[in-house]
């Protein structure tokens, strides 16, 4: 049987936002490490079609490679991309607060919200930050000549949505702003 005379909504809220700063830097090493092996791949891509191309009379695919080299390095980078990402976008690198979304009040007898809705906010950025990650590497899949039809297009809203999703509090102001929303 659990015991739950030992459970504490304070405990659980400091575990899930240490939860989130180790799964954001699992993110970004998985992200280097996808990175130097879609390098090596394109290079070595290269390495064979240059075999290829020198025993035989055929030409070789040159895009193919290139796009394994340029996603991975993409990927090598993938803290500078995404803060350029999101200043091309909403012209800022830093991501918002929960505290910062329009029409966001704080009960005072209810501070517990707060808490809790930073962690939905964070939660909702390491999705974003998957979703970016998990864009590139679509795109990198439209190097291989069996690729299938749409997968440049999966990936840019793979990679769209993972910035508009990073920075969740800035992507809603800008909506409600737009649509008048505003309280």
């Amino acid at each position: 049987m659990i015991d739950t005379s030992s459970f504490s909504l304070d405990l659980a809220l400091q575990n899930l936002s240490y939860a989130f700063t180790s799964l954001k830097a699992l993110i970004v090493a998985l992200s280097y490490v996808l990175g130097v092996g879609m390098v090596v791949r394109g290079l070595m891509m290269y390495r064979q079609l240059a075999n290829v191309t020198m025993s035989s009379a055929q030409r070789g695919e040159l895009a193919g490679p290139m796009v394994w080299i340029i996603v991975g390095v993409i990927l090598v980078y993938f803290p500078r991309t995404l803060e350029s990402s999101l200043t091309t976008v909403f012209a800022t690198g830093d991501t918002a607060a929960a505290s910062e979304l329009i029409g966001y009040v704080t009960i005072s007898g209810v501070e517990r919200w707060r808490e809790i809705s930073e962690i939905i906010v964070n939660y909702m950025k390491l999705i974003g930050y998957i979703a970016f990650l998990r864009g590139w590497i679509i795109l990198s899949k439209m190097g291989h000549s069996g690729s299938q039809p749409g997968s440049i297009g999966k990936g840019i809203v793979h990679i769209v949505g993972g910035v508009l999703l990073i920075n969740v509090i800035d992507t809603v102001n800008l909506l409600a702003r737009t649509f008048g929303l505003t309280v």
